[in-house]
Order: structure tokens, then sequence, then C-alpha cells
């Protein structure tokens, strides 16, 4: 027996220990019930020490869904001495004073004594921790989440064991199965060797505690399993300690293989649509072949033509990587093996991995082909035109090559790029053919086709005089009405002593005799044979000079608006053409405008690239001046615009345009190294713009505006001669010169004017 002295001892003793740790210390007897509670339970349980003494524990603390299995513990160490929970640690449910239940971590252990306590348990509140885990646990799975959702991998190196961890979908990225392990050698071994360098200097920076640079890089991968080429952009950061040592590096790996590919194939196309712009088919296709073979990673692309009469495919363009040997020249269409000619006879490519184990290339002469040709893996994409095989584009490799389902996609959408072209190659040789058969027939019927010919030329000619005589007949009658009624009738008011009226009469006539003038310079101007100036020319000083003959011409409804850029190049062209031009813009937009409006002549310095002036077709890169005159008037349609220069063409009545204005512009800007443009909607008003080559002479040498010649003094008492045969003409001459202060010899005809000559000069004294 126990003596009370020896159990006051033992709670004492118990008492102490239970105050000297952190943990909540409950001790129980034998039936559970609670003889010791220390201050770390008062403060989980919150129940007081006096509160919880005395009381069982299964009701104060134990949670009530586990009470029955605490009871049947108790009872079986009652009757058997058997305790299942002691000596080890468990994480269960506890309850407090107000009812919340929470997980503990418990500990219980046997009290070895006499004193009243059989069990001592050891309980700690791990909720925070539970907590904490949860959240970790949740954080891990929304990451996963995340980055599965985004197609994003993850890596993670312990750089202390050397253990690398990468999600299946980074391993997916090196080719490795997702449950295969993974080390440092897969990620070394598994970079493209063009890659492999900078990659691993990359990750070096990252780990070096001296740089801790970002690791972000783009490289590409060689599957270990299927050995497919894939990009991939990582990303990551290395992790030190307080010392400074790298201890881990954690990061992301995401496949962009599908972006470059898109880049690679964008670049390629706008670099192909260049190409096939070329003039020449063979020289494009040529190009084509060779854009192809680089892009795909091919050793041979080429070209076929089916001959379908002789069965017989003629190779006629091929480009190499210099691994292999050309294929070109005619050969049989059954070479290449019937199974094979029956699909792209369908119009269905052809796709094969290995000549010597694909079903459709079994025959022995197929093999025999390729083998001729060190040829492996093929990808050919027939043209078909009315339903029968014309030519095919082939891709070909010396070694086994399983062609991607994208890649095959991709050539079929390049070989339809290529197509018209083709189609223009065979429309050429179409051509050329006929044209020896033409040659051929002419030759056999020379006489006969000759004096057709001659007729048919005549015939043409013929016609086209007929049609110029006839608009130009038409308009010289009408000037030479203007003249000649004008010119009666200042005859009969002379005669009649009304002299007051004459100068009606006589602006009238001269009207008459201008517009004949600008007629026969816009002929001249249309056959681009008018006698020419050029000279070096400031058009800003031309256009402000002009400034009251246009407000004259365009009348009061018409606002003009001049916009001259300052300093402008000087130009090199013949200022007196520049100034009609301009004049008959400005009256081509005045009749536009019936209603008023508004006309704008702006001058600016222009540059052209090449690109841009290979968009125009006529136009040569260079510095320019450009001169635009705008209306706000009715505007034309595309169609319009498309014939505005063509000699005789005229929106306008009969009688009032010969079709030659815009002719003449064209001509002289053609004639002046420049050319002219027209920007024009229905409604929205006309802008036509003269592209004038800059000047490289001396701009202060600039030519004088027109009239300014006729504006200085004559040299009066010098001698000139005048050689005519036009009398009428001749006597105008001599006396506008005699006006003018010169002596005048007049000569019919250049051997007169040389006798007149021979003789010498009246003396001027």
């Amino acid at each position: 027996m126990t003596t009370r002295e020896e159990q006051n001892e033992s709670r004492g003793a118990l008492r102490l220990m239970a105050g000297t740790v952190l943990d909540a210390v409950v001790a129980v007897d034998g039936d559970g019930v609670i003889v010791e509670w220390n201050a770390a339970a008062e403060r989980t349980f919150g129940w007081t020490r006096a509160e919880a003494v005395g009381r069982a524990m299964g009701e104060l603390i134990v949670p009530a869904q586990h009470r029955q299995s605490h009871y049947a513990g108790m009872r079986r160490f009652q009757a058997t001495g058997e305790a299942r929970v002691v000596n080890r640690r468990i994480e269960i449910t506890a309850v407090d004073r107000s009812g919340r239940e929470f997980p503990i971590e418990l500990s219980i252990v046997p009290v070895a004594s006499d004193g009243d306590a059989a069990f001592v348990g050891f309980l700690r509140d791990i909720s925070e921790g539970r907590h904490a885990q949860e959240r970790l646990a949740l954080s891990e799975e929304s990451l996963r989440l995340t980055t599965e959702a985004a197609e994003i991998g993850t890596w993670d190196l312990d750089l202390d064991s050397e253990a690398l961890t990468w999600s299946a979908r980074t391993k997916a990225m090196f080719g490795i199965f997702s449950d295969a392990p993974c080390s440092m050698d897969d990620f070394y071994a598994g970079l493209h060797p063009a890659d492999r360098e900078a990659t691993t200097r990359a990750f070096a920076r990252a780990l070096d505690p001296d740089e801790r640079a970002a690791y972000d890089v783009q490289y590409r991968t060689v599957g270990k399993e299927d050995g497919v080429v894939r990009w991939i952009a990582a990303k990551g950061k290395g992790l030190f300690d307080e010392a400074g040592r790298c201890f881990r590096a954690v990061g992301t790996a995401m496949d962009i293989t599908a972006r470059k590919l898109e880049d690679a194939r964008d670049a390629f196309m706008l670099e192909l649509s260049d190409v096939l712009r070329g003039g020449d088919t063979e020289d494009a296709l040529r190009e084509a072949c060779a854009l192809m073979g680089r892009y795909f990673g091919v050793a041979r692309v080429g070209y076929g033509q089916l001959d379908p009469n002789e069965g017989v495919l003629d190779y006629s363009i091929c480009w190499t990587d210099g691994s292999t040997l050309p294929l070109l020249g005619r050969y049989p269409a059954r070479t290449i093996g019937a199974g094979i000619m029956a699909m792209l006879s369908l119009g269905r490519t052809v796709v094969i991995a290995d000549f010597l184990s694909d079903p459709l290339s079994d025959e022995e002469e197929a093999r025999d082909t390729a083998a001729t040709l060190d040829t492996r893996a093929i990808l050919v994409v027939p043209f078909l035109r009315a339903g029968r095989l014309r030519a095919i584009v082939y891709l070909a490799d010396r070694p086994v090559r399983q062609w991607r389902p994208d890649e095959i996609a991709f050539m079929e959408e390049v070989a339809e790029r290529t197509r018209q072209v083709v189609a223009r190659g065979e429309a050429e040789a179409a051509l050329r053919a006929l044209n020896a058969t033409l040659e051929a027939r002419v030759e056999a019927r020379t006489s006969e086709l000759r004096v057709a010919e001659e007729a048919l030329r005549q015939a043409q000619k013929m016609e086209a005089i007929g049609q110029l005589t006839g608009g130009i007949a038409h308009d010289f009658n009408n000037l030479l009405q203007g003249v000649t009624g004008g010119l009666d009738l200042i005859r009969m008011r002379v005669s009649q002593g009304r002299i007051g009226e004459l100068d009606r009469f006589i602006n009238g006539a001269m009207t008459s005799a201008n517009r004949a003038t600008a007629l026969t310079h816009r002929l001249l101007a249309f056959a681009r044979r008018q006698p020419l100036d050029p000279r070096p020319v400031r058009a800003n000083p031309l256009v402000a000079s002009m400034e009251d003959l246009l407000r004259r011409t365009l009348g009061e409804r018409v606002h003009l608006e001049l916009a001259l850029a300052h300093g402008l190049w000087a130009t090199r062209c013949d200022p007196h053409q520049l100034e009609s031009a301009i004049l008959n813009l400005a009256i081509n937009a005045r009749d536009a405008m019936p209603e008023g409006g508004k006309l704008i002549i702006e001058t600016c310095n222009a540059h052209l690239d090449a690109a841009y002036a290979a968009r125009l077709r006529d136009a040569r890169p260079g510095q320019y001046v450009c001169v635009a005159v705008s209306d706000t008037g009715t505007g034309m349609d595309l169609e319009t615009v498309a014939r505005a220069f063509e000699p005789f063409f005229t929106t306008k009545p009969i009688g009032q345009g010969t079709g030659l204005g815009l002719s003449m512009i064209y001509g002289f800007a053609r004639q002046s190294d420049g050319y002219a443009r027209i920007y024009s909607e229905p409604g929205q008003g006309t802008t036509v713009k003269l592209y004038l080559p800059r000047s490289s002479g001396d701009v202060e040498d600039a030519a004088e505006l027109p009239g300014e010649a006729a504006a200085r003094a004559s040299a009066a008492g010098e001698t000139v001669l005048v050689v005519e045969d036009e009398a009428v003409v001749r006597g105008l001459v001599v006396e506008v010169l005699s006006d003018l202060g010169y002596n005048v010899l007049e000569a019919e005809d250049g051997p007169g004017g040389v006798a007149l000559l021979g003789r010498g000069a009246p003396s001027t004294s």
C-alpha cells in the first residue's frame, strides 16, 4: 500500500514536471479521471486546473464521435493492462471548452509509480501547422493547375543532392516519358548542339553567387525518346543562403515550337511572295526551291512537268544542299513507281518516310530509282489541271524522315502558292511552242502572210490616222473659224469705221489661235516629240508668278490656294511646258467644279525608294520635286482614272475637248524623266501629281520664268535674218522684230538666206 506521504510526493513530482514543459500535460488514473492539468492545458483547452481535475477526460476533451472508443480502451486497460496507444506519437482531434474541434499531436506514456496517475499525456495543438500544410498543398495544387492550363512545365534542382525534379510536361519537352527518372545529364544531353553552349553558360550565370543573373533563355531540344526538335522558353532563378551559397534552382519551361514555326513560316511566305513576283518563271521557281530546301532542311527540291502523251516527267528545275546530285532531265514516269503515280494522278500528296519499308514504294523500279538518286524519304505535291496531272513539286531527303502533319500541310500551302507560277511557265512553254509552229507556217507560206500582214498594217494605220485626223480636223476647224471669223469682223468694222469694237474680236481670234497652238503642243507631247528646253527650274516662283493668270482663268466661284513648301529643291524640266501643264490641270479642275469649289496647288520634296518605285511600275527610285493640283470637284471612277492619260480619251462633249490635255501632261512628265499620277474618287475630288526629277545642276542658275526673257530690253540696232517659206508668217515675224528695234533681213528659203549673209549685214551705225 502506498502511504499518503508517498502519494503526495508523487503528485508533487508530477506537478513539477507538468509545469516545466511547453506542451499541455494531462495525467489520468486507471479509470480515465484527470489527476493533473498544467497551465499549457488550461491555455489549450480553456478549462482551469480546478475545473479539470477530478473529471473524466473523455467527457472534457475527447470529441463525441471518439468517446466510445476512448472508454473501450480504458476498460480494456482495466481488464488486461493493455494500452494500445501508449509510447507512440499519434495525431487525433480534441475539443476545447467552446466545443471547437481541432487537431492535436498526442503522446501517452504509462506512469510506473504507486501514485494516482496511471498515464500522462502530452498534447500539442497542431492546427496552425495543419492549416499551413493545407495551404501549401492548395498552393501547390493551384500552381500545378495553373501551369497545366498554361501548358507550362516546372523544374527544381537541389544542388546539395543534385536531384532534378521535372514535371511531366517538362519531361515531354525533352522527349522523356512522364514516369522516367531524369537528371542534369538528361538536360545537357537533350540540348540541341547549336544551343548547348549558350544555354549552359546562361544557367551557370544564374547559379553564380557574384552574378545571380536571371535565367531567361530560348533553346532547342532533341527528344530523347522521339528525336523531335522542339523550341523551349525557360525561365528561373537560383536560391541562395545567408552565406551566399546557391542551394537550389527553380523555374518554368514552355514549349514555343508552334510560335517559332509560325514566325518562321510567316517570314518564309513573305520571302516566297517576293521571289514569285519575279518576271522570269524559271528563275522564280529556282529561288523558290532554294527557299523550300533551306526551310525544310532537305537534300533536294525540284519541279517536274508531266508530258501525258509520252508518259515522261521533265525535271528542269532542281536545288540541292550540295550533298547529292541534282535531278535534271527527262525520265519515264514509271520510274517513280506505279503506285506513287496513281496517287499523284488522283491529286493526293505522296508522303514516304522510308523507300525501303513503305508499302507505297514496294516496287523494284521505284526503289532502284531511289537508290540511284540517294533518296530515302520524299514528299510530293501534285498539280492537276482539268482533272489531269500536269506537274509535281517534291522534297527529297537522304536519311529516313518522319514527315510531321504540320510539315505536310505547310508544304501543300507552299505548293499552292507556286501553282500560278508553274501555270505561267506552262503557258509560256505553250506560247513558245505555238510561236515555233507559227514560224514554221510562216516559213511555208511566206509570200501570202507577208501580203496579209502588210494589208493589216496599212488598214490599222489608216484607221488610226482616220481617228486622229477626224478629231483634230474637227477641233482645228472650230479654232480656225474663231480666227477667220474674228479677222473678217475686224476688217468689216475697220471699213465701217467702228474701231472701238476691235478689241473684242481681236481677243476672240487670239484665244482661238492660242488654243490651236496648245493643241499642237499636245500632239507633240503625246508623240513625245515636242522640242523641250530642260534646265534647272525653281517651281515655287513659277507657280507664284501664275497666280493672277490662274485666278482669272478659274473665275470667282473657284477659290485658289497655294501651298508652296519651304526649301523646295530645283527641278530639271522645260519651264514653259511646266507652266502649260499647271494651267491645263487648273482648267480641267475648273470644269470639274461647275458649282464652284477649291483648287489647291502644292509643292514638296519627294524621295522614292526602290520598293515604292517598283509598285508604281514606270517610276525610278530617286529624288523628285512634286507639284500637286487638287480640286473638290466631281471626281472620277476607277475606269476613268485608268484611261485618263490615254490620247483622245475625254469625258467632255464633242467640240469641248480633244482628249489630249492629260496625255500631253503625261508625255511632258515622262519626257522630263519624271512621271504623273492621278488620285480620285467620285464625289471626292481629284489630285494630279507631277513628279519631276531633282536638278543636279547649279540651282543659282535656275531658269527664268516664262515671259522674263521677253521682258528684258531688246538689243536695239542688231540685225536678225528671218527665213520662212510661208509669206504670212514671215511677214508677221518681220513686223514684230522691227517693232522691237531690230534690223530685219528676210528670205523665202535657205539658199536665199545664205545669199543675204554672203552679201553681208547692213551697217547699224
